[in-house]
């Protein structure tokens, strides 16, 4: 069944947009039941889950309305360590308001579409990545965005792997969580059918082989649902197939709906608590990708609603 890539331009946190990429899940995990989940069903598996929101709006008293009213602990923010001089204001704005922060730490932003490789100067790196968490202290850095999305990254993933080792260290020197930029589930599912791994997907598989060995708290899952309902066990599986070839607990900073159905939202806020995902970040907001927002203006709409209401 199909698979959906799709571009964006930008990464949003700080103002920009940021986006999964191979997101929309239509192929079937080994096992998984291809019956969908309903509007009015309610998973009945105790959870842990700590929901938070990535919302799009004009400025950062507008993110915070918003994450409130979607009834979100927690918020995913940004920050560029090569562009850091010292103060996020968004990260400012969170804790003013008792909100507890997933803090993307990502080397560059993406210009004039043009991808970052990825940093082979350790030292420089160790520098820039020490003066955000001398100041801040986020409840779990993640670092880089999505490292096999070719619009943001380029060069070998050994780079990025040897990057996340460092930031690893420098993390838990400083008293912070850490987890990795994330995979995405069509990915996933392609190593668990089994066959000849190849491109991104065999890119996946070498990070998986390395989260087994790096000290990390959590291992990233991104992705985005369409029509009106998520396949039905999909993100229980992938996230049992993960902690078991990782040994780590699963997390995911993004996931998104490519319609405005609320019964697409129930049945995903549904999979992440079944599938024991610590935390689940939704992005409120519209791209070229297709997404969605759950709100407009400082407003909720009907799927935000249904956020809101059933991740209590």
């Amino acid at each position: 069944m199909k698979k959906l890539f799709f571009p964006l331009l930008t990464l949003v946190c700080m103002g920009t947009i940021i986006s999964c990429k191979k997101e929309l899940v239509q192929n079937e995990v080994p096992g998984a039941s291809s019956e969908t989940v309903s509007s009015d069903d309610k998973s009945t598996a105790a959870s842990n889950t700590h929901f938070g929101a990535l919302v799009d709006a004009r400025s950062s008293d507008d993110r915070i309305t918003v994450i409130k009213k979607l009834g979100a602990e927690y918020a995913r923010v940004a920050v560029f360590l090569k562009e850091f001089k010292g103060k996020s204001g968004m990260m400012d704005k969170c804790a003013k308001n008792g909100i507890k922060v997933l803090l993307n730490l990502n080397y560059a932003q993406v210009r004039n579409k043009k991808p970052n490789p990825f940093p082979k100067d350790m030292v420089t790196y160790k520098k820039l990545l020490q003066s955000v968490l001398s100041k801040y202290k986020p409840e779990v850095a993640v670092i880089e965005n999505e490292p096999t999305t070719g619009i943001f990254h380029s060069g070998p993933i050994e780079d990025y792997i040897t990057m996340l080792a460092v930031a690893v260290d420098v993390c838990h020197a400083n008293g912070v969580k850490v987890a990795d930029g994330a995979i995405h589930v069509g990915y996933v599912q392609d190593i668990m059918n089994g066959g000849r791994l190849s491109g991104k997907t065999l890119d996946v598989q070498k990070l998986i082989t390395a989260y087994k060995t790096l000290d990390l708290d959590y291992v990233n899952i991104h992705t985005a649902g369409d029509g009106n309902s998520y396949p039905s066990g999909v993100l229980e599986k992938v996230a049992d197939y993960v902690r078991g070839a990782t040994g780590k607990p699963v997390m995911s900073n993004e996931f998104s709906v490519h319609s405005s159905s609320t019964s697409l939202i129930k049945s995903m806020i549904n999979g992440f608590k079944a599938g024991n995902y610590v935390y689940a970040i939704v992005r409120s907001g519209n791209s070229s990708s297709g997404a969605e927002p759950l709100h407009k203006g400082t407003n909720l709409l009907p799927n935000g609603v249904a956020f809101r209401d059933d991740i209590q």
